[in-house]
């Protein structure tokens, strides 16, 4: 009985000397590369001290070497938010800390900066629209926890109303995306439409704006990454703002928007963001911004370069433009209810209606995008590295591709010594004539290649000798070319591409498969009625 007594006590003690703190997550004011701030709920105790190191000391407060206390405390929605903004730290290191107040000390977590160089890659995972399903949303967050990205770029509408409960929740599934290890990923956030003013970003994530608009620079000058607030004026004062930001990221390899609301909604069930388009396109064409994160309207799209006109060929204020478009992806969704994506435009890349989240590789030469289904954990093994996909990881897998690639244009242009990387022009030059033959008669002559009767899908195999962009053009018999699609960054070796001849009437036909403005193969195929 005396040892069952002294165990229990010994349990009781144990327990008693576990800090009473809650709801952690990181986040940054200033540099990502030598800064962190993290925050905590602090549920009861007092004097709470975030002890930190590059050493692993678990919970052992008395052998870390740098401390801090809180630098702002904010009492909201039931929360007795604290956070400590820490500075001067290394780049890319990773960092444990323990926060000790007068009832005992936290588990041990752990934080990493960010690379301060361009040389590395950065692994970033973007959504938004988490509001309702709970399960929806813890699957997605424990996913997180699984890649491992460098952080998390979330696009707004973390809760149905903004209300202290609701928040106290949202926190508590936060956590899902800690991983195993006491890994805390850090949040960027943009105000949606459900957060009902400014003050929930500056009273949960600690941002410094009080406008709710900021940028971030990634990697030195590799990122620029600029938040927008769809929920205060697009014009005036942000427009200006955002003016005068895209002209200081004149030196940065690539630049991102992120902000809620999309220009362009892909359902019918979300009205048109005129304002947007004629505020916010303008400038990411001028000042070249190659990615737009947009959410709100709970489905998913990816959209192929696009930039505002309203020339022949335009729809609803956009034309697809491979040279200096911005490439829009989205929209939502991580867990409120799910629309129709009954929307498409004519330069749709590709749309669905599933709870997902952007994954986004980014490095000095390309960025890789692929949507993450992010209904289903379970089975999910976590990954060692932010560039190895987990064992089990479910990808979105839409007709052309799961990989949405964009070619940093200048890095192809240095490492060819090309003074243009323009597509080849849409016609059949004289040298391709001569070598596909002249005529229908002898085009019969070329190998022919697989159409699918049922899905109307050419099935097109090549080989790239060295990696580059890939145009397939179909040419009728007078000439003309019918159908023209793009498959940037393929890497060399052997590739099969499939491309839709819905439009396409009875007869013959020439297919030229080019990279670097050259024939690389011929097919020819006969389309019966």
């Amino acid at each position: 009985m005396t040892r069952l007594v002294v165990c229990f006590l010994a349990l009781l003690n144990a327990v008693a000397l576990e800090a009473k703190t809650a709801r952690f997550r990181a986040m940054w004011r200033d540099d990502p590369a030598t800064s962190m701030v993290i925050a905590w709920d602090q549920l009861s105790g007092t004097t709470p001290m975030i002890y930190y190191d590059e050493v692993d000391n678990g919970q052992k407060t008395e052998l870390y070497r740098l401390k801090r206390k809180p630098d702002q405390v904010v009492t909201a929605r039931g929360l007795n938010n604290h956070f400590a903004r820490l500075s001067g730290l290394k780049p890319n290191t990773v960092y444990f800390f323990v926060v000790k107040d007068s009832e005992g000390s936290s588990r041990r977590y752990s934080f990493r900066t960010v690379p301060n160089v361009p040389t590395e890659r950065l692994s970033i995972i973007s959504g938004g629209d988490s509001r309702n399903n709970r399960e929806a949303r813890i699957s997605a967050n424990t996913l997180v926890s699984k890649i491992r990205p460098h952080f998390v770029l979330f696009n707004g509408d973390m809760t149905a109303t903004d209300t202290g409960p609701e928040w106290l929740l949202w926190l508590d599934d936060w956590q899902y995306t800690i991983g195993s290890d006491g890994r805390i990923t850090p949040v960027v956030v943009a105000r949606g439409n459900h957060e009902m003013d400014n003050r929930s970003l500056q009273e949960i994530f600690d941002i410094p704006y009080p406008d709710a608009y900021y940028a971030l620079s990634f990697g030195g000058n590799l990122l620029r990454l600029l938040t927008l607030n769809t929920m205060a004026a697009s014009g005036g004062d942000q427009k200006t703002w955002l003016e005068r930001e895209l002209n200081g990221a004149k030196g940065f390899t690539w630049r991102f928007a992120q902000y809620h609301h999309a220009m362009r909604p892909h359902t019918t069930g979300k009205p048109e963001r005129d304002d947007l388009v004629q505020n916010w396109a303008p400038l990411f064409l001028y000042h070249q911004v190659q990615l737009a994160l947009e959410s709100d309207s709970h489905v998913a799209k990816w959209t192929y370069p696009i930039r505002v006109s309203r020339e022949i060929g335009s729809a609803e204020g956009f034309i697809r433009d491979d040279e200096r478009g911005t490439v829009y992806v989205g929209e939502g969704c991580w867990g409120a209810p799910l629309r129709n994506s009954d929307d498409n435009k004519k330069w749709t890349r590709n749309s669905g209606s599933f709870n997902h989240f952007n994954l986004i590789y980014v490095e000095q030469g390309k960025i890789e995008v692929r949507t993450v289904i992010s209904d289903q954990y379970q089975g999910v093994m976590e990954s060692k590295s932010p560039f190895v996909l987990p064992i089990g990881l479910k990808l979105w897998e839409p007709s052309n591709g799961s990989v949405l690639t964009i070619i940093n244009k200048k890095t192809t242009l240095l490492a060819q010594n090309a003074t243009n990387n323009r597509p080849a022009a849409p016609t059949l030059s004289p040298a391709e004539v001569a070598e596909s033959a002249t005529n229908d008669k002898e085009w019969a002559k070329l190998a022919p290649c697989s159409v699918d009767p049922f899905s109307n899908e050419a099935s097109i195999p090549f080989n790239l000798t060295q990696a580059g962009e890939v145009q397939i053009c179909v040419y009728n018999t007078l000439k003309k070319e019918m159908v023209k699609q793009d498959f940037p960054g393929l890497l060399a070796g052997k590739h099969v591409k499939k491309i839709n001849l819905n439009q396409l009437v009875a007869g013959r036909y020439l297919v030229v498969v080019r990279s670097g403005g050259k024939a690389v193969i011929f097919y020819q195929f006969f389309r019966k009625e």
